[in-house]
């Protein structure tokens, strides 16, 4: 009897510690987003003469928008060789640096595409899922989307931790009467947003969506993804849709192809990974890296490999053999089993949008 009051007092102890080490790591967060908000603000892109000459030649309805500092720089590097023969997509990339260095980098190996630095000094180091840096970039991807879809461009907002085997440019989406189109986190009938990879058309809706997103995210500590699955689901902003998962899909096909049946993806984004160095090196064991020793030319052989490698994979095997699933993997993967089992009942799915996923960081106590 002792003993089972003992093992029950442990395990209040470890969460009340667990949720007040979140309370705290959200509390340093979001006093670093009102110290350093103006670096990224929606006014100051606005009035920029810098910003509205990059914005002024990027099309109207292909344009892709990346974002990079120095310590992305590598990433950035490899999705463009990946990317590198595939008809039109950097001829409508905007390569957007928050930094000096990386800017001059990508002047120096790829002077043809776009770029617009946005010198952002808070946003120097590397940052991590969850700390004040994840939350500050959240806030300057959402104002950037605001400022395009206010100056009239409809655009991609995308991520560099992705492996493309065939363009978007090639998605058929002009049918689509959607403000926004969203990835999605998996492939059940949930409509979790993933939020990598997002097309806003330039509309009312959208315009209202990313005003709300930007206002809120100045001072509410929750991941980008969850609260724009929030957004969507209360329904008053933006007509939201959604991406199939066996198109844009993530770290899950990786392990478990036969998740998304005989289709083969046309992104597979590697995700999951709290650090950012663990998606470099995973690229690397996984055959995903297109970079040739020097770290600046590309290797289109690899590429290729790549393609091959996707296209004929083995739906009972996984790709990801020589890589087992990352401490951060295995944390997520439970989270979104949890969230698959609640969006199967109204009520809990209601729970979700309107609770939880505000709240998502506080709920995920262990990450």
């Amino acid at each position: 009897m002792l003993k089972t009051r003992h093992i029950r007092l442990s395990i209040i102890f470890v969460l009340v510690a667990l949720i007040l080490r979140k309370v705290l790591i959200g509390h340093a967060a979001m006093e670093l987003v009102d110290r350093c908000k103006d670096q990224v603000s929606f006014e100051n892109m606005m009035k920029s003469e810098h910003f509205q000459s990059a914005v002024g030649k990027l099309s109207s309805e292909n344009s892709f928008v990346l974002m990079q500092n120095r310590h992305a720089l590598n990433m950035t590097m490899n999705w463009l060789c990946n990317t590198k023969n595939m008809l039109g997509v950097h001829e409508n990339v905007l390569l957007v640096s928050l930094d000096k260095e990386a800017d001059d980098m990508l002047a120096l190996t790829f002077p043809n595409v776009n770029r617009l630095k946005w010198v952002v000094p808070c946003l120097d180091k590397p940052f991590n899922y969850g700390d004040g840096l994840y939350q500050l970039f959240f806030l300057f991807r959402s104002n950037f989307a605001r400022a395009l879809v206010e100056s009239d461009k409809s655009f991609w907002m995308i991520q560099q931790d992705t492996f493309w085997r065939k363009s978007l440019l090639s998605l058929e989406i002009k049918s689509d009467s959607s403000d926004i189109l969203f990835d999605r986190a998996a492939e059940q009938g949930g409509s979790l947003i993933a939020g990598g990879y997002y097309r806003a058309r330039s509309t009312p809706g959208s315009k209202a969506f990313f005003k709300k997103l930007s206002s809120d995210l100045e001072w509410w500590y929750s991941p980008d993804n969850t609260y724009m699955t929030t957004l969507c689901a209360e329904g008053t902003t933006a007509k939201c849709g959604s991406i199939p998962f066996d198109l844009i899909t993530n770290w899950h096909w990786l392990y478990s192809p036969s998740r998304i049946g005989d289709n083969v993806p046309f992104l597979i984004q590697f995700d999951g990974f709290t650090k950012l160095g663990g998606k470099l090196n995973a690229l690397k064991e996984l055959g995903f890296y297109f970079l040739n020793s020097d770290g600046v030319s590309c290797n289109d052989e690899a590429v290729d490999k790549a393609v091959r490698i996707v296209e004929t994979q083995n739906r009972t095997s996984t790709t990801a053999d020589s890589v087992s699933p990352s401490y951060s993997h295995l944390q997520f993967g439970l989270y979104q089993s949890i969230i698959d089992q609640l969006y199967k009942f109204s009520l809990t799915e209601w729970f979700l949008n309107r609770v939880a996923f505000p709240y998502a960081h506080y709920f995920m106590i262990t990450i």
